[in-house]
């Protein structure tokens, strides 16, 4: 080998060391670069892990099948497992079993999960106690390779308090809609006179709509006894019907201080018996006294019973109601004297009436109270009833205006005399004109001799069937008619005026009506001769 040749050859094996020592210097560096690579991944490892761990979500990764893969540890927070004690086993035994989802049972709420991911989805589970429900926000996210799902990556917001809260709302504001409803029915009823009845409705709405125990209703006399007025409930028998003296020291802090009371077995001890035996059989734990108050006056009690402590959010609008309970007594008792009055004038236009012919006196009275009969057995409304009882006082008031003579002629009317008999209705119903009367009682007023198949008097051309009002009071006003004594005829007996009804129904009586009266009487469903002394309109 010469020289040049040995020289060559140097000179390529230093090009090819320099190229070697360039590649370790950048496998050297390329080893550092992955070095930190490395590190910072793992940094980032941790830091996730960290961020996992510490999260007040719980995160997990589940199967296809739904078993667990991986959970973070503050599942102990929430559901009370270690995470190791749930990896494995599949989400759905973790579920609450008592909820049913749109969907249906927990299995396939689960397997909802491999097909769509949830957004917000609410999931309820069951606390490792075994009582206590938790209700999860859940996120769900699929992961895939090569268009294959893998596995499902969940996170679960614990929303428990949220949902309770809500509920609490809601709850509150049915409870708040339900008082105003009650109250608004109170104070805008205007069939006052069955006072009983409404409180009783009340009693009852509010053990149905709130689900206490017991809910009673109590009104002082006039010997300062707290009477029962109503009562409703699961545990009314515990009530005492017996009345409550107000010179208890617990009720004369009630209706004196005009304030609230809650009421425990332990307050209880000092109080009378009726009060105390409440308690006796512990199924009431609480009960709330309200006074009802009417014109700066204690006038009664509202009392609710519970079987758990009582929520003091309801103390106001229960007193609310105790309110209105007290302007529905007030209403009640002005509406029983205007009513009393009413009555008393309208009787004394009857009296007026009556008192120019001896053989109709108690005539418009009989007719009322047939008319009522006949009303309760067609199960017309207490309203109803209300106007026929006034209608049939009412029907005649326009004879005040008819001469005595024609009145009581003891034999036929001439025609003349007949036409101004026959304007009776339209005077009545001018005598009454400044009345506030119901078109009912109008429409019987002016109509009772009306035929069924709208001939008779007064002529009219503006209906097309007899109002129900006038059919009522038209059968009734016959009835009576014929089978009571007048100047110008002898009574039938009941059977005869009865086949008289049949004969003419369906022309001159409503068939419906006269079946009513029928019933009526062959069952001894009235008695006419208690007519003839009733009291009813006294």
């Amino acid at each position: 080998m010469n020289l040049d040749v040995l020289r060559s050859k140097i000179h390529i094996q230093q090009q090819k060391d320099d190229e070697i020592q360039q590649i370790y210097e950048e496998l050297e560096a390329a080893y550092q670069q992955l070095l930190a690579m490395q590190a910072q991944l793992t940094q980032n490892e941790q830091r996730h892990a960290l961020f996992i761990k510490n999260m007040s979500d719980i995160v997990w990764i589940a199967d296809t099948d739904g078993k667990i893969l991986f959970i973070n540890d503050v599942v102990i927070d929430i559901l009370g497992y270690h995470s190791d004690e749930m990896i494995g086993r599949k989400l759905n035994e973790f579920m609450c079993p008592l909820h049913v989802y749109n969907t249906g049972a927990c299995q396939e709420i689960v397997a909802k999960m491999n097909d769509l991911e949830f957004l917000r989805q609410e999931i309820w589970m069951l606390h490792k106690d075994g009582r206590t429900r938790k209700v999860l926000e859940v996120n769900t996210k699929h992961y895939m390779e090569d268009c294959t799902l893998i596995e499902i990556q969940g996170v679960g917001r614990d929303i428990t308090d949220r949902i309770q809260i809500e509920r609490k709302i809601r709850q509150k504001n049915l409870q708040l809609e339900f008082v105003n409803e009650i109250s608004a029915s109170i104070t805008s009823n205007l069939s006052l006179d069955n006072l009983d009845q409404l409180l009783e409705e009340t009693c009852n709405s509010i053990v149905c709509t709130l689900g206490v125990s017991f809910c009673s209703i109590r009104f002082k006399d006039e010997n300062n006894l707290l009477n029962l007025s109503a009562v409703s409930g699961k545990h009314k028998d515990l009530v005492s019907k017996m009345p409550l003296s107000v010179q208890d020291p617990l009720i004369t802090s009630i209706i004196t201080n005009k304030k609230s009371t809650t009421v425990t077995r332990e307050i209880a001890l000092v109080a009378q018996d009726n009060i105390r035996n409440v308690f006796h059989q512990d199924m009431i734990k609480e009960v709330l006294i309200l006074p009802i108050i009417s014109n700066e006056e204690s006038v009664g009690i509202i009392s609710i019973g519970v079987d758990k402590s009582y929520d003091t959010d309801f103390t106001s609008m229960f007193s609310t109601l105790a309110n209105n309970l007290a302007l529905a007594v007030e209403k009640s008792k002005l509406y029983q004297s205007l009513k009393s009055f009413y009555f008393d004038l309208i009787l004394t236009l009857v009296a007026a009436i009556e008192a120019k012919d001896t053989y109709t006196q108690g005539h418009s009275l009989r007719v009322s109270q047939y008319s009522v009969e006949i009303a309760k057995q067609l199960g017309m409304s207490n309203l109803e009833i209300e106007e026929i009882k006034i209608a049939g006082i009412l029907h005649d008031i326009g004879k005040i205006g008819i001469s005595d003579s024609i009145l009581s002629k003891p034999g036929l009317l001439t025609p003349e005399e007949f036409e101004r008999i026959k304007q009776h209705p339209q005077i009545g119903l001018h005598i009454l004109e400044k009345i506030n009367l119901s078109d009912n009682i109008k429409s019987a007023i002016l109509y009772h001799h009306l035929r069924y198949d709208l001939t008779g008097y007064p002529e009219e051309n503006t209906i097309e069937n007899l109002p129900v009002f006038a059919r009522i009071v038209g059968v009734a006003d016959a009835f009576d008619a014929m089978t009571s004594q007048r100047s110008y005829k002898q009574s039938m007996t009941y059977a005869e005026a009865l086949d008289e009804l049949n004969v003419c129904t369906n022309t001159q009586f409503c068939p419906v009506v006269v079946g009513a009266l029928i019933e009526l009487l062959t069952n001894n469903k009235i008695d006419i001769s208690d007519f003839e002394s009733s009291e009813l309109y006294a």
